[in-house]
């Protein structure tokens, strides 16, 4: 099963929510993850510092190499396709390719069921990117923080996937909304979750992750939470999500 991580507003948790997931799928499987962001952030917040030889995201996504060239263990062992600033020159350079929303699905296919599983952290744009994560996923989960402006842009995302649904992803589902950074004893958090299940009354909104500075700090440490922390109220939001990511499988 392959599921895209994706927002086009930053800074919601993508990169965090992708390695926690990772984290907890190791447990029942084989576990790829792909950095599609040019910021990198999901090859950093895992530890691992791109040398001058390493083939990418880039390469991979501009025909310079296959997939399988990339890919690199990490100490975390979750298995992992890089990225770099480099990625950014990638979307231009693909824009008059052929089939270009569709390169990274083509490009997965042959090591797909080498994984039990692979999650893809998409940049934070509606882009040529983007929309290569939401064709080559079989679902896509949909982190938002719990600030007031959590709802503005996510009308735009939903028309994206509904498009991508239509024209090049028939089969893309929507695994669910998850709520992230909240703070359940303050107002804001209260009326953004009443908020969220109002408006998204067919979309599953999952209980919410708590804020938390353990979090970046399992970052730093190149670590998914359930093995830097291992706190309960911290790792059991991604374990539901994971558990059915798992249940989908078989």
């Amino acid at each position: 099963m392959i599921i895209a991580c994706a927002n086009q507003k930053g800074g919601v948790a993508k990169t965090t929510t992708v390695i926690s997931l990772g984290g907890l799928l190791l447990n029942s499987g084989s576990c790829l993850v792909v950095d599609l962001d040019p910021q990198g952030n999901l090859t950093t917040g895992l530890g691992v510092e791109i040398q001058e030889n390493q083939i990418t995201t880039y390469e991979v996504i501009t025909e310079r190499a296959t997939a399988s060239d990339s890919l690199m263990t990490t100490s975390s062992g979750l298995s992992l396709m890089p990225s770099d600033i480099n990625l950014a020159k990638g979307e231009p350079e693909i824009l008059s390719k052929v089939g270009n929303f569709g390169l990274l699905k083509e490009f997965l296919e042959p090591i797909r069921y080498k994984f039990d599983h692979i999650l893809i952290d998409c940049p934070p744009s509606l882009g040529l990117l983007t929309i290569n994560g939401l064709t080559a996923a079989d679902a896509v989960l949909i982190p938002v923080q719990c600030q007031f402006f959590a709802l503005k842009g996510l009308a735009s995302l939903l028309e994206t996937i509904q498009s991508v649904q239509k024209r090049l992803n028939p089969n893309l589902k929507i695994l669910g909304v998850l709520p992230t950074m909240a703070e359940p004893q303050t107002l804001m958090t209260q009326d953004v979750l009443v908020s969220l299940k109002k408006r998204l009354q067919n979309i599953h909104v999952f209980d919410p992750v708590p804020k938390s500075i353990k979090f970046s700090e399992s970052n730093l440490a190149g670590e998914p939470i359930s093995v830097y922390s291992g706190h309960k109220k911290l790792v059991q939001p991604y374990q539901v999500i994971a558990d059915l990511i798992q249940a989908g499988n078989k």
